[in-house]
């Protein structure tokens, strides 16, 4: 318990100022010096679904009624409330809704099979989110509010300036936060707001989290760039258009030269994987990967990997994304698909079914789950047990249906009676 007593001793340090969350908080504690992580789970997606609620209410002017927690978050994710809730604060919120939706759902089949299995490292992961969580609200939503009244009236109303501490975010024009915290603590202020708003909504978009607060470009000059290229390098862009998309990108980002930091460097990368799929740009590739905790680039070294045929290190780069962000599915994506193809069907089947969690609307993803019991189906039959053979069949058929429904064209033959 020694790794996770101090994410707990700090929870319980904020929990009394959070109101009708702090029995939620309390069992949360309980159960995690219990070793019940199933239960600190589930506890932590209660207390992130009441801070939501309460968001909806005070910022939104709005009421949260039914709302399921996608729901209440997806609110704060559209445009039209960006900045409400900080980048960082909102991925982290996506990691206690992801991993606070996995502990939630039974998973398993008959009453004999395994349920899902929740250890200490999930139950750290969610817990450091939702620490960085609840001490952003306190400090931007509670900090007066839990202090004691004790200066004058006309103190009150006209309060000493004084520079924001480390501690405390920047809150400029209308109240919209302007700076984030890294790591939940710490200050970094952009030239220009909005646009990074803009560039981290397209990362949004893309399903991939924005890099580090220190990696990324703070210039107007390189976040219109990204902008203006961030369209082009989109998976949204039809199959037979993206060479020529990425070829457009790519030739505008290398235009700006050596100017580039990390995140620049890791889309002239994307863009040339894209463009130039036997020759990628390694050494921008590599530019990227110097940015410690970078997901998106580390998925997209895994992916170049793949792509050179470096298996061992396609692996690495892969666990290394995943391992940064619990609710990225794209690198638990990619590894399934990876290790479908290098015959290690059993562990492609767990990253696989992670990333279907993570990512139920995705197409793709379902029928490489298909592909992967397929393959589980094979190898049972190939050993005579036929209760396993029907068993992976049955799921090999209902995820290529559930790709089917989702669209995916090449499903379409694989769903049958």
């Amino acid at each position: 318990m020694t790794e996770l007593e101090p994410l707990l001793n700090r929870i319980e340090q904020l929990t009394p100022h959070f109101g009708r969350a702090q029995e939620d908080l309390v069992a949360l504690i309980t159960r995690g010096r219990n070793r019940d992580y199933k239960g600190v789970l589930q506890n932590a997606r209660l207390v992130l679904e009441m801070l939501l609620r309460s968001l909806i209410t005070t910022e939104l002017k709005q009421t949260p009624g039914k709302a399921t927690l996608d729901e209440l978050l997806n609110k704060f994710r559209q445009q039209a409330h960006a900045g409400l809730i900080p980048t960082h604060v909102l991925a982290h919120m996506g990691t206690v809704q992801a991993w606070g939706n996995l502990s939630a759902h039974d998973h398993a089949g008959g009453l004999h099979d395994s349920g899902v299995k929740v250890d200490l490292q999930e139950a750290m992961t969610s817990l450091n989110s939702l620490a960085a969580i609840l001490t952003w609200y306190k400090e931007r939503y509670l900090q007066e509010s839990v202090a004691p009244v004790t200066a004058a009236p006309a103190a009150r109303q006209a309060p000493a300036a004084r520079a924001p501490s480390g501690r405390r975010l920047a809150l400029l024009g209308g109240g919209v936060a302007l700076a984030a915290l890294a790591s939940g603590l710490g200050v970094l202020a952009y030239g220009d707001s909005s646009l990074r708003r803009e560039v981290n909504a397209l990362y949004v978009e893309n399903g991939e989290p924005p890099p580090p607060v220190d990696c990324q470009e703070s210039d107007s000059e390189a976040l219109q760039l990204l902008l203006e290229v961030g369209p082009k390098l989109s998976e949204r862009v039809p199959k037979d258009s993206q060479t020529e998309e990425a070829r457009a990108a790519l030739a505008l980002l290398r235009a700006r030269g050596r100017k580039w930091g990390p995140e620049g460097s890791f889309h002239v990368a994307r863009a040339s994987l894209l463009a130039e799929r036997d020759n990628p740009d390694t050494a921008a590739m590599n530019e990227a990967s110097l940015c410690p905790g970078f997901a998106a680039a580390e998925n997209l070294a895994g992916r170049m990997a793949v792509a050179t045929g470096h298996w061992k290190d396609a692996e690495q780069h892969l666990v290394r994304a995943a391992e940064l962000d619990a609710r990225f599915w794209k690198p638990r994506f990619n590894l399934g698909f990876l290790l479908v193809r290098l015959q290690r069907v059993e562990e492609a089947v767990q990253w696989l079914e992670r990333a279907v969690l993570l990512a139920p609307e995705v197409a793709e993803i379902h029928l490489e789950l298909g592909d992967a019991y397929a393959k589980r189906a094979e190898a049972a039959e190939s050993s005579g047990q036929a209760h396993d053979v029907n068993a992976a069949r049955n799921l090999a058929r209902s995820s290529w249906c559930r790709a089917k429904a989702l669209g995916h064209p090449k499903a379409t033959a694989l769903c049958t009676p």
